[in-house]
């Protein structure tokens, strides 16, 4: 068959087939890779198994002719959730597709394991079109493995099949005709296949016969070897005996020599050799000796000097090693000061004007033109402290103006004092953060941080405190007054009047200025309060702010 023009020109077509084939499948893997990298994402992040199962399904589809090994992984994960859920049609499916696999890869034992469960599926739910591709591929399984009995048996199951299924649909039409027209494609394949058996089967009692010529034939040949061979060992064993007689021939000739001879010859070549080696041994000493002593004294002398180094050094080294851990400790303890110092500083000023005070013993006083200053202060402290001891009305005190410096400090806010139970802070200082947007984001922290306290308290029965928080923008002078107990404050009409925003504002809200309003005004919801009284200012116009803009 092979040798045929025929099998040469199939050949040269097959080998064309699979290089278009190769070609193909490295065009659409790199035309489906990011599609496929897109599903497996979306398998990795699905919840349901629903989802899981179609994501798979989806994914052995793309990848069957790119990679059949793992596109038959993924739908056989597609046809074990499906069991999981009870979807009858998507198991089919996905079984023949992961067999499809499996066959396309050559793996042909494991391919007939699920194109038989993908049988059992869709013949029990009706799915014909894919209980006959099932067939159809153990048949041709099968076949390329040379097992015509069972090709024939897959040949009958799917005439049966045929028949059985076209029962119902005697009454005509196209659907018929497609039914009749397989039916006799199967009975044709299955006479082929009973066909080739016979010829098989009659061709085995051929080769029965031929063989047991063969057998005689190789029989009378092993019979001939063997003769052959023995010849060749009887050869063998006469050249031995001529070997053997040559050596007793020769150990004759050796001992025609006198006994006396070989004896005195012996004793004059040992005695020789017994006095050439006396002297060098006496000579080899003698150098020996004279080696030993020199080393000797040369390692006396050497490991004299050896200890005399070693012992300048360690002494040395001690001294050097003592003095250095007394200088580490002095420097780690000035090291430790100097912090202490550097932190105790910059809690009490900005880290720019505590550098200025470190180099120049003094501040000089800076103004700002746009500075953002904040006011809080608490309603009903007296009736508040009234109901908890002074520990305790520290204690509260405490624990919320450090939420408040937390708040402050990841927006770049700078702390001014503490007075009673006002708390005052400022941007735009320095180099901190000068816009007011950040000091208006920090208020609203600062009211959703007091109001889950008061929920907590409330819950507990215990006081809780309420605040309104005042904010204007505007000029102000900074500086360090006093020659002790260092204090850096603000002054100018701004603070005034970020102080009247607070007394005008109502618990729990943010109260800001126009100034204030208008440059953060695009980043917050806001209400206009219109114009109200302020002591000593007049009518001025007032906004609350209820939260931050969404986009």
């Amino acid at each position: 068959m092979y040798g045929t023009p025929e099998a040469g020109y199939l050949n040269v077509n097959m080998k064309y087939q699979s290089a278009f084939i190769i070609l193909f499948a490295l065009f659409a893997s790199a035309v489906h890779a990011q599609s496929v990298s897109e599903l497996e994402s979306r398998l990795r992040r699905a919840d349901s198994k629903t989802d899981k199962m179609n994501l798979s399904y989806q994914i052995a589809e793309k990848l069957l002719n790119s990679n059949p090994i793992k596109s038959s992984s993924y739908a056989q994960q597609a046809s074990d959730l499906a069991t999981e859920i009870g979807d009858k049609r998507r198991d089919a499916d996905a079984s023949y597709l992961s067999a499809e696999g499996q066959y396309r890869a050559r793996k042909y034992q494991e391919a007939a394991t699920r194109f038989q469960h993908a049988w059992n599926a869709a013949r029990n739910y009706g799915l014909r079109d894919l209980a006959l591709s099932a067939t159809e591929r153990l048949q041709d399984i099968a076949l390329k493995q040379n097992d015509y009995r069972e090709a024939l048996k897959w040949s009958r199951e799917t005439v049966n099949y045929l028949t059985d299924a076209g029962g119902g649909t005697r009454s005509g039409g196209d659907a018929v005709r497609r039914l009749e027209n397989k039916l006799a494609a199967a009975e044709a394949d299955n006479r082929s296949l009973r066909e080739q058996i016979a010829q098989l089967t009659g061709q085995s009692q051929i080769l029965e016969t031929n063989y047991q010529s063969q057998l005689e034939e190789a029989q009378q040949k092993t019979r001939s070897e063997l003769t052959r061979k023995d010849s060749a060992l009887i050869q063998i064993s006469q050249e031995k005996l001529r070997a053997d007689s040559m050596i007793r021939t020769k150990a004759l000739l050796l001992e025609n020599l006198t006994e006396e001879q070989m004896i005195d010859s012996i004793v004059r070549a040992q005695q020789e050799r017994e006095i050439q080696m006396q002297k060098r041994r006496l000579a080899e000493a003698e150098l020996a000796q004279q080696k030993s002593e020199s080393l000797r004294n040369l390692l006396a002398l050497l490991a004299a000097f050896v200890l005399s180094l070693a012992l300048l050094f360690y002494f040395r080294f001690r001294a050097k090693k003592r003095a250095a851990n007394e200088l580490s400790q002095k420097n780690a303890l000035i090291e430790e000061e100097k912090k202490r110092s550097d932190g105790l500083l910059l809690n009490i000023l900005p880290p720019v004007i505590a550098q200025e005070l470190k180099t120049r013993d003094k501040v000089a006083a800076q103004k700002y033109e746009q500075a953002t200053v904040m006011f809080t202060d608490f309603i009903g402290f007296t009736n508040v402290a009234e109901r908890l001891s002074p520990e305790q009305l520290v204690e509260e005190l405490d624990y919320c103006f450090s939420n408040f410096d937390r708040i402050i400090e990841q927006y770049r806010i700078e702390k001014i004092k503490t007075v009673g139970d006002a708390y005052i802070c400022a941007s735009g200082l320095s180099d901190q953060n000068s816009s007011p947007s950040d000091i208006v984001k920090a208020a609203l922290e600062i009211q959703d941080f007091l109001l889950h306290v008061k929920a907590e308290r409330m819950d507990q029965g215990l006081p809780y405190f309420e605040a309104r928080v005042g904010i204007h923008t505007g000029p102000v002078v900074a500086g360090v007054v006093g020659a002790k107990k260092f204090a850096y404050d603000i002054w100018g009409d701004t603070v005034n009047i970020a102080a009247r925003m607070e007394e005008a504002c109502d618990p729990g809200r943010v109260n800001v200025s126009e100034d204030a309003y208008w440059l953060a005004k695009y980043e917050f919801e806001w209400q206009h309060r219109g114009k109200i009284a302020a002591k000593n200012k007049g009518m001025m116009d007032m906004y609350y702010v209820t939260g931050i803009k969404t986009y």
